[in-house]
This record gives structure tokens, C-alpha cells and sequence, in this order.
């Protein structure tokens, strides 16, 4: 457990407001049916009903990635193991249809109360659906909803095999795979979500239905990255693949000094638009660390390569340049996908943002990308001066796109709620992400966070507006704008 989860933890320690009647209602009901499975919040009137499963609510309560969710404290928690449980839960919510509730899986989105619920029900598949059970023949594997991808990788490994899932493994199953889900394994069989062979949900009536291409095709076109709008999924059916030589794969991270950063970006911008080796991926990171008035940026690659070494040639730009520090090797793709600090960052409060754009010629999208180093050095300079005090964490990291991904995506799973098209040539997705530790800031950081990365999408505009993806071949030209 790491000192930030510790402070976070201090930070949230809150009274339990009164729960609504409507609210006491639906746990009221569940308690009754499922007494081992329902948990009143530990501060809350009803407390000394579940005592002895405190501990359980208090694990689901703060394991969150961004700690700001474990402000939320719901009335109670509920932790059904199966989909006739979730199916009894719906109904009751169907009763009181004020009843606030939330779904967790992993707890790794970072939004506010997207798995989190204050003072309402929150519905949390850790532990009890967690589980990776591979089928008799190893071609497929049964996931439950509370499983995070470490442990996906985990079942299959003495079988030589994988799934199409998280680079990190301390992300939880269900809400990649709703959202779409980019994987090492993307440019070989398409999104994660490309990958699953069914879904097991329940639908907003309480019915029990199983999704797949030939029942209910159009729920299982729009829970492939649609969201989880849709429909509770309680189980994942989904396919496996051998993985690396003999189950080992190569890859790491490396890490590089601000002064390089022209030539990290150079070689992203290269292997976007010039790769043709679908067994290689690369997660380029540039952070910014601001606190007690200084300001420390800095670069990483997250390699990765589907064999034990890479092929000759395909990360020449990057072993061109010198590294700080560098832990590629051959491993088991389960040890590369739990080394990459996933975890340590646990205990800070996060925010997310996105954009996407064409990944230009290489002149104009190195000048395009060193613009957004630029940018967030200022930035990043300007907090550390502004909030001696505070700890903040500014990044945005180079999601490489090609026109391969789409295409494997179509070929594997069909279409998907995602849209991606090749004859688009190849994106780029930038994630943006700060990390701050004072809840003082819980405002104020989103709202500074939100210009920032808006001004990069009105650069983008302004400037470089109807410039051709590499690798464009037919299409809608309004996508470039």
C-alpha cells in the first residue's frame, strides 16, 4: 500500500450523511435476499447489521485510481457473484427509480462518480465475480466483470496464451472492453472489443440475455465500445491467442532526459506512419512534475514486441537515441504488463481528456507535438510557482493510431461502435492526464486542465486544419477539420 493511498485515505475519512427512504428501501431488500453479500456503510445507522463485513465495503470504497472517488460514500454496497443477483438488483432499482447507483469493475476510469455513488447503491463486482476460467480447448476464456487484466493474463499464461486486453494490467475488464479497448495485440487482432465473443448483461428490465453476432446483434455492435449505457454485463466470453515464443514476449520501458524529447517525438511521428510489423507497440509518455516550486520534464517509451526480441530495424529511431534508464527484455507478457506503474500512482486525484488528430507529415506533426511539450513545461512551471505546497503530475501521451489498427479491427470483429475507417490513414489519440494530491485543488486543476487541452485542439485548427493523414487513401474530408 503506497503512502499517496494512505494520504488520500485521510483526506476522505467523512461522516455517512442519512440515507433517503427510497434508498434504505432497495438495500433493505437486497440485505434480505442476499445477507452475506450486502454491506451498510460502516458509519452509516444500519453499520452493526454488517460489521463483520466492513472491511469488504472499505476495500471497494477506496481502490479507486483517481482518489477523489473515494470521497463517495454509498449507503450500502452490494456484491452479487452471478447475473441472477445483478438481475434482482435491477429490479429493485426499477421499484425506486430516484435510487442513485453506480457499476464497478476495476475502478480504473478516472471521472467522477462514473463507478462511484454517494449516499446511493453501489454495485461492486470485486470480489465476487472476479474470475478468468479457460475454456477446455484454450480458445476462449470466461471473464467475470470484477476481473482486472493482470489476472486475465495470469489464467492463461501456463497455457501459452492470451487475451486482447489492458497494456496495464491493473486495469479492470469490463469497462476497457465497453470502451473499445487499445491493446499491444491491436495492430494483430483489433480492439479488445473486436475480441469478445459474447456478453452476458442484464438488460433495464432485470432480463437475463446473452449478446453475441447472432443474439441480439445490435446490443453486441453497440457494447463494443459503446459504453456502458447499454446494458450491466456481468460476464466476457472472449477469444484467445498464442502469445509471443513460448509465451514470452519482449518489452519494458525506457526513460529519456527532457533534452531528447525532439528526438523521441521525431521517432513516434516515424513509427506511426512507417511501421509494418503489426507484432510492435509503443506507448510514448511525456511528464511534467511540478512541486515545491520546481519543475522536472521528462520522457518514456513503453515498448513492447510479440516475440522474445524485436525484428531488426523496427525501433531503430528509438535505439538511436540515448536513454536515461532502459528494462526492455524477454519476459512473460503478464510480468511486462504488471512492471509498468500502473499501481504506483494510486492515492493522487486524476483527470483524463482526449483528442484525436492525423498523424501529419513528420515536419509538421514533430513541430505539432513539440508544441504540446512546450506548452505543458509553461503550464507545469506556472503551477509549481503558483501552489508551492501542492504535488502536481502533467502529462499527455502519443496513442499511435495507424490505418493497421482499423484494419485489423474490421477484419477480426466486424464493425464496431468506434467508426474507424483505414482508407483514413493513421491518428493519433493524445491523452492528456493531471494528477494533483490536495482536494483543494478539486476544482481548480479540472478547470486549468481544461483550457490547456483545449488550446491544443484550437491549435490544431487554426494551424494545420486540412492537412492529409500519412497513409490517406479515400474518404470523408471533414474528419480533418
Amino acid at each position: 500500500m503506497s503512502i499517496l493511498w494512505l494520504v488520500a485515505a485521510l483526506y476522505t475519512l467523512t461522516e455517512a450523511a442519512a440515507l433517503t427512504p427510497e434508498t434504505k428501501a432497495v438495500c433493505s431488500g437486497l440485505y434480505s435476499k442476499f445477507p452475506g453479500q450486502l454491506v451498510w456503510d460502516p458509519a452509516g445507522p444500519h453499520a452493526t447489521d454488517t460489521v463483520s463485513h466492513a472491511s469488504t465495503y472499505n476495500a471497494a470504497r477506496f481502490d479507486y485510481w483517481n482518489a477523489a472517488s473515494s470521497k463517495n460514500r454509498a449507503g450500502c454496497a452490494f456484491f452479487p457473484s452471478n447475473a441472477d443477483q445483478v438481475s434482482v438488483a435491477v429490479q429493485l432499482l426499477n421499484a425506486y427509480p430516484t435510487v442513485r447507483f453506480a457499476l464497478k469493475g476495476g475502478g480504473h476510469n478516472p471521472n467522477l462518480g462514473h463507478s462511484s455513488v454517494d449516499q446511493g447503491v453501489l454495485i461492486a463486482f470485486r470480489p465476487n465475480s472476479q474470475y478468468a476460467i479457460p475454456s477446455a480447448d484454450g480458445k476462449t476464456v470466461e471473464v467475470g466483470a470484477g476481473c482486472k487484466w493482470e489476472e486475465v493474463y495470469s489464467a492463461l499464461e501456463p497455457l501459452g496464451k492470451t487475451a486482447v486486453g489492458g497494456r496495464l494490467g491493473d486495469v479492470g475488464v469490463a469497462g476497457f472492453l465497453l470502451g473499445g479497448g487499445l491493446s499491444y495485440l491491436s495492430a494483430q487482432h483489433g480492439f479488445a472489443c473486436d475480441n469478445v465473443v459474447s456478453f452476458e448483461c442484464v438488460l433495464a428490465n432485470g432480463t437475463i440475455a446473452t449478446a453475441s453476432s447472432t443474439s441480439h446483434p445490435e446490443l453486441f455492435f453497440a457494447l463494443r465500445g459503446g459504453g456502458n449505457q447499454y446494458a450491466v454485463v456481468t460476464k466476457f466470453v472472449l477469444k484467445t491467442y498464442d502469445i509471443g515464443q513460448n509465451g514470452t514476449v519482449w518489452g519494458g520501458v525506457r526513460t529519456y532526459t527532457a533534452d531528447k524529447r525532439k528526438e523521441v517525438l521525431s521517432a513516434v511521428t516515424n513509427f506511426t506512419a512507417g511501421n509494418t510489423d503489426n507484432k510492435a507497440a509503443i506507448i510514448p509518455t511525456f511528464n511534467f512534475f511540478s512541486t515545491l516550486g520546481a519543475n522536472a520534464p521528462g520522457s518514456l517509451v513503453f515498448f513492447f514486441y510479440d516475440g522474445p526480441e524485436p525484428r531488426n530495424g523496427v525501433f531503430d529511431d528509438f535505439d538511436s537515441i540515448v536513454s536515461l534508464s532502459d528494462n526492455t527484455k524477454a519476459r512473460s507478457y503478464t510480468d511486462l504488463t504488471k512492471q509498468v506503474l500502473a499501481g504506483d500512482m494510486k492515492g493522487l486525484r486524476f483527470q483524463i481528456r482526449e483528442n484525436t488528430f492525423p498523424n501529419m507529415p513528420a515536419r509538421d506533426m514533430n513541430s505539432f507535438l513539440n508544441s504540446h511539450f512546450d506548452l505543458l513545461v509553461k503550464k507545469s512551471t506556472e503551477a509549481a510557482l503558483g501552489d508551492l505546497l501542492d504535488f502536481k503530475l502533467f502529462s499527455f501521451a502519443v496513442q499511435p493510431m495507424p490505418r493497421g489498427i482499423a484494419r485489423a479491427s474490421l477484419e477480426n470483429g466486424g464493425p464496431n461502435a468506434l467508426g474507424l475507417v483505414p482508407e483514413h490513414g493513421d491518428r493519433v489519440w493524445m491523452e492528456y492526464d493531471i494528477a494533483w494530491l490536495n482536494p483543494l485543488c478539486d476544482k481548480k486543476c479540472p478547470e486549468f486542465f481544461e483550457k490547456l487541452v483545449q488550446s491544443q485542439h484550437d491549435l490544431h485548427r487554426e494551424k494545420y486544419s486540412g492537412i492529409y493523414p500519412t497513409n490517406y487513401e479515400s474518404g470523408d474530408l471533414e474528419f480533418l477539420r
